[in-house]
């Protein structure tokens, strides 16, 4: 027999469950042989395929995934993974710098991606140093073309190499040390983390490459403007606004965010003092703890980061930090629901724009070498809300429910006004409110809601219509002797006078249609100009914390 206790816990790991982050294997066979199972032929199914150490993603401009792997580009199409740039050889006999066409191309351990709005792939070539660009898209029979973007063009002879330096320059005058992700805004401008430099690059669309952000060759923990700042090993690179890039340092086991106009660049979540504990810990951005974040990207306002084994959620505007998917404590591939799913070792992390997050798994120890796919629910809220009925009479009750959405709410208020009602079950807090009302009138109706990931607030005017016959018609509403309109019916002009009880300024005057629509919102005056309204019957109320009145006005123009 299944008590009660059982079936409360049961129903709250089912709603766990709905509103956690669904895991599954997207692309790849398991394996801890890199080198040797890799894949040299087009065509495979997604789940029937070997990778070589999957690093980058990236999606082109028809939402098209690009995976960068240790000596080729693939992309997906047709729900199959085809081999677009990079040799077909095991990586260990293929690695190179070459531009070419197709399979003639060679690469030394490609990783971050992005596309501009053309299509054309940008690759962050690590061992050679350099960023390439491949050509875009245009169907299966037509090869995809390889060139040098950034960096120094590869040396003579095969299997060619990249040259490191520091410096800035245009195209293959410019020099990188290992840059390792790419990210684009919507100029068209690159931004390359660059690894052993620690700094962070910027690459206008014409080639001409500066340092944004660190000083290279010099290592540190720094915040500061342009060259005072200071990386430790940044990483992963994404766009956070149109003002911001966010980057991960694992070296300081940190997350930076830049100002993409004046290089100032300040800690976003983790330790500022330099490499500390290694560790993952939730709670505000000071207090949350990362391990090894690499890959970034950002969906609908939240960072996420693929730190180590997990997935991090940051929200800045909530100064909170919450692992959505993985087990800190557990080194497999197993899909399943937020953090009962595992991961290895996370490398890249990418979005669909979609509301999906996909991340690339190599671990050499564990055995891995797959992408995943994680499902991301609505996280920050959404608020809304629905009633039984909306036209009621007078002491008639009617139910309002929270339908928010997003994560379940940590806090939620309910404001209605005027405040001529009776709450019959629930409270201004609770998810189902019960109430009634005690006046005729237009009532607003006022939800605010907040979650671990933002607050939302949604307002609804004229929401309940209260009448003497709950016709849902204005027509019904008792006029009140309370306000006195003349002439009526007027023309232009109507003079307005209220009982001593009630004070313009304590309420709010609002002239409505026969149809209960708002027309408009009156200042505190005593003479109404209805020049411009059409003839015909109005209704005008006022409404404060103890009133709330409706008067009939017709307009008729001469």
């Amino acid at each position: 027999m299944i008590n009660n206790t059982t079936l409360t816990l049961f129903f709250t790991l089912a709603v766990y469950l709905v509103n956690a982050q669904n895991v599954v294997t997207y692309a790849g066979k398991v394996s801890n042989d890199a080198d040797n199972n890799y894949e040299s032929t087009s065509g495979k199914d997604l789940t029937d395929t070997y990778f070589s150490s999957p690093n980058g993603l990236c999606f082109d401009n028809t939402g098209k995934m690009y995976i960068s792997e240790k000596n080729k580009i693939r992309i997906v199409t047709n729900n199959k993974l085809y081999i677009r740039s990079g040799s077909l050889q095991r990586p260990a006999f293929s690695e190179g710098y070459k531009n070419a066409s197709g399979a003639q191309a060679t690469y030394r351990n490609p990783m971050g991606m992005a596309s501009d709005t053309n299509g054309n792939i940008y690759v962050a070539d690590v061992d050679n140093h350099c960023i390439r660009k491949i050509a875009r898209y245009v169907n299966l029979g037509n090869v995809q073309v390889a060139s040098t973007f950034a960096g120094a063009a590869p040396t003579q002879g095969l299997p060619g190499n990249g040259t490191t330096g520091t410096a800035d320059g245009t195209g293959t005058a410019a020099r990188f040390n290992q840059p390792t992700d790419i990210a684009i805004d919507n100029e068209g401008n690159l931004y390359v983390s660059d690894l052993r430099n620690y700094t962070i690059r910027k690459i206008t669309p014409s080639g001409v490459v500066t340092t944004l952000a660190g000083k290279a060759n010099t290592q540190g923990a720094t915040d500061g403007t342009g060259a005072a700042a200071r990386f430790g090993r940044p990483w992963g690179v994404a766009v956070y606004n149109s003002n911001t890039l966010v980057v991960t340092d694992p070296w300081n086991n940190n997350i930076r965010k830049i100002n993409i106009f004046s290089g100032a660049t300040t800690t976003l979540a983790g330790p500022t003092t330099g490499p500390g504990v290694s560790t993952i810990v939730d709670g505000t951005l000071v207090e949350a703890r990362f391990k090894s974040p690499k890959g970034i990207a950002v969906m609908n306002g939240i960072i996420y980061v693929a730190d180590e084994n997990v997935v991090r959620a940051i929200n800045e505007s909530t100064n909170s930090v919450t692992t959505i998917a993985g087990s800190a404590t557990q080194f497999v591939v197993k899909d399943g629901i937020g953090t009962n799913a595992c991961f290895t070792e996370l490398s890249d992390l990418e979005t669909d724009g979609a509301g999906n997050l996909y991340v690339t798994e190599n671990s050499r120890a564990v055995g891995s070498h797959v992408i995943r796919k994680i499902t991301i629910n609505e996280l920050a809220p959404i608020a809304d809300f629905e009633s039984t009925k909306k036209s009621l009479k007078i002491d008639e009750q009617t139910t309002l429910t929270d339908i928010s959405r997003g994560e379940n709410a940590t806090s939620r208020k309910w404001t209605i006004t005027p405040f001529n009602y009776a709450i019959n079950e629930g409270s201004l807090t609770s998810e189902i409110l019960k109430v009634s009302f005690t006046s005729t009138g237009f009532y607003e109706v006022k939800l605010d809601i907040t979650n671990g990931y933002g607050s939302d607030t949604k307002i609804s005017e004229n929401y309940f219509a209260v009448s003497t016959t709950g016709t849902g018609s204005v027509t019904s509403f008792s006029d009140n002797p309370l306000i006195q309109l003349y002439p009526n019916p007027s023309n232009d002009l109507v003079h307005l006078t209220l009982d001593p009880s009630l004070d313009l300024n304590l309420g709010k005057m609002t002239l409505y249609s026969t149809h209960g629509n708002k027309v408009m919102e009156l200042a505190p005056v005593e003479t109404i100009d209805l020049s411009t309204l059409e003839n015909g019957t109005y209704y005008l109320t006022y409404t404060s914390e103890e009133h709330n009145i409706v008067k009939r006005m017709v307009v008729s123009h001469k």
